[in-house]
């Protein structure tokens, strides 16, 4: 039995990528700056300017120079003892850092020049195209709040009605064939993936 019906073209829900922060800050300088945009994973998406991230910053480096300062100033024992102390106060502070999505290389990089990023820059999480982009340069960025939206479109997902009394002709894993009005010469093969309760 055949079964002619009209689908329509969506993205695949598991390949969409949301952009967001987790900080209060600025759009200072926009890389991706149009809806379409074909992007890689570790792309630059933008920069943004947070004085709370940038205070964070400064609070780590100033805990290394405690440290250092602490550590050859005390006789032995008791530096060991600070020495232990410090670091405890230094890795929740990166960690800190950490949770704000800067990645162990720029807080490595902080703390070998001692000097902070006046900006942090927001990198793709995946491969794909810009589908929706709600940020503009300037604009002020709240926590959570969503910038881009990116989908892979190497695997998509086409959704087909079908009446109640075909139900039992289609079972998943069947092959379906899809012709589209913009290749109407071409034949494109499919797989049967799932069926909506």
């Amino acid at each position: 039995k055949t079964i002619r019906t009209v689908g329509r073209i969506e993205y695949d829900e598991r390949r969409l990528a949301t952009v967001n922060t987790k900080f209060e800050g600025w759009i200072e300088k926009l890389y991706i700056n149009y809806t379409g945009r074909p992007v890689t994973k570790g792309e630059p998406l933008a920069e943004i300017y947070s004085p709370e991230l940038y205070a964070t910053q400064l609070e780590f480096i100033n805990l290394l120079k405690w440290q250092q300062t602490a550590v050859s100033s005390q006789q032995s024992a008791v530096s060991s003892m600070l020495s232990t102390d410090a670091g405890s106060i230094i890795d929740a502070a990166k960690q800190r850092l950490k949770l704000w999505d800067i990645s162990d290389e720029q807080i490595e990089k902080i703390r070998e020049t001692g000097q902070p990023f006046r900006t942090l820059t927001l990198y793709s999480p995946a491969t794909g195209y810009v589908i929706e982009k709600m940020a503009v340069e300037g604009m002020r960025v709240m926590p959570g709040e969503k910038l881009f939206d990116i989908a892979d479109l190497s695997v998509l997902w086409v959704l087909a009605d079908i009446f109640e009394y075909e139900l039992p002709f289609v079972k998943t894993g069947q092959k379906a064939k899809i012709t589209l009005s913009s290749f109407p010469e071409k034949e494109f093969e499919s797989v049967i993936n799932y069926i909506y309760p």
